[in-house]
């Protein structure tokens, strides 16, 4: 079978179609806004068929979260600190394997525009939506420039397309507008010399609508519908990779939490839990709870029975303080054994501890994955250091 690929569609907005009655018809003028030290978050859920010429060959799911934090307003936008993060589960998986993060910094003007240092991946699908100056009237069509990046390949491959856009109503007792987009992809790769694993052509289309917030200048929700077709043939035979997605967005606001309210909250958590073992710090991933070789015995996944009360009370803080926060479990080994062993142990334990959560809390915003002896908090050469840097990690992003 020939090498599978995987489609990252974390944009900063996907859209859908939904069917409304429009109370009312008004005109609006349609921009973005992030206030300063305001964190949001897009969470994307996908529902994923992957075809390998024309033969289904997987179905899976697939989780983009988007976290933007304006760290500072401009006349013209935001300038935005922004993490990627994309999780994919199988259909056998209970829950969700972080598998890749990216970071980056750039600027969202207040029209949609996307200011994006070269180099860089993420956003991989940029300037939508794009407002045009001025009031926009219910029924009113507009077009604006989209680019789309992949980074599937050998070297980045950057899309030039172009979106286009209808206001299809307005809510004036909900404060919301509903805009419909839709972006028809046509490119053919023969022009130039290309390296051999790019496609020659690619085929496609996004289509969908957004709730916006039209008080607050922000999206709500969306439901979308992405199609892509890949077609190869440098090296001589044709051959095709496609991908079918339906993708539910949904989103929240966050207030930035400074440094000192963070070392409070560590504060009481440690001071909560209580125990041996267990320690809390906060760094750029979150508020960060570590767990040094208790939940575990030796050489096994399974937790044993003081865990489970050292978690249950884990839980109860968390529903009472973080009960919309992303959580990500963390597995680590020390640096004895085979590196595929650790590996292997740390992504179980991780996989275990994230399985219980979920039980627990009621929501799936948790995953895990396996960091294996690549993250050493301590020396390995002792015996003490070994078993600190045996531990399992909860992040609860902040």
């Amino acid at each position: 079978m020939k090498k599978m690929y995987t489609i990252t569609f974390a944009g900063i907005l996907i859209f859908a179609v939904q069917v409304f009655s429009p109370p009312v018809v008004l005109a609006i003028t349609l921009t973005w806004d992030i206030p300063q030290n305001e964190k949001l978050e897009f969470v994307y859920d996908a529902s994923i068929e992957y075809y390998e010429n024309g033969m289904l060959r997987k179905i899976y799911s697939e989780r983009n979260i988007i976290d933007l934090l304006c760290y500072e307003k401009e006349a013209k936008g935001q300038a935005v600190r922004g993490s990627f993060s994309v999780y994919r589960k199988n259909i056998n998986d209970y829950v969700y394997r972080l598998e890749e993060q990216y970071f980056s910094d750039f600027h969202i003007n207040s029209n949609g525009t996307f200011i994006v240092p070269e180099g860089v991946f993420m956003p991989n699908v940029r300037h939508l939506p794009t407002f045009p100056q001025g009031d926009v009237h219910v029924g009113e069509v507009w077009k604006a420039p989209v680019n789309i990046v992949f980074n599937n390949f050998s070297v980045p491959l950057i899309l030039l397309l172009e979106a286009q856009y209808t206001l299809l109503f307005i809510n004036n007792q909900t404060n919301e507008a509903f805009i419909h987009y839709s972006i028809l992809i046509d490119k053919t790769l023969k022009d130039k010399p290309y390296p051999s694993d790019l496609p020659i052509k690619i085929y496609g289309q996004y289509a969908g609508q957004v709730t916006w917030d039209i008080q607050k200048n922000q999206p709500k929700k969306s439901i979308n519908a992405y199609n892509l077709l890949l077609i190869f043939g440098r090296t001589g035979e044709l051959s095709t990779i496609e991908f079918r997605m339906s993708i539910d967005q949904t989103n929240m606001a966050y207030l930035h939490v400074p440094e000192d309210e963070k070392k409070k909250q560590q504060k009481e958590i440690e001071k909560a839990l209580k125990q041996d073992g267990v320690s809390v710090d906060s760094d750029s991933r979150g508020m960060v709870i570590r767990f040094s070789d208790i939940l575990f015995d030796f050489d096994k996944y399974n937790l044993n029975t003081d865990a489970r009360k050292v978690l249950d009370k884990l839980v109860e803080i968390i529903k009472a303080k973080y009960p919309d926060n992303e959580i990500i479990v963390e597995g680590h080994t020390d640096n004895i054994g085979a590196d595929e062993y650790n590996q292997n142990l740390s992504e179980k334990r991780a996989q275990t501890v994230a399985a219980i959560l979920k039980n627990k809390l009621g929501h799936d915003k948790i995953s895990y994955r396996g960091m294996g002896k690549s993250k050493p908090i301590d020396d390995n050469s002792t015996a003490a250091g070994r078993q600190r840097n045996r531990r399992v990690e909860i992040i609860i992003k902040m």
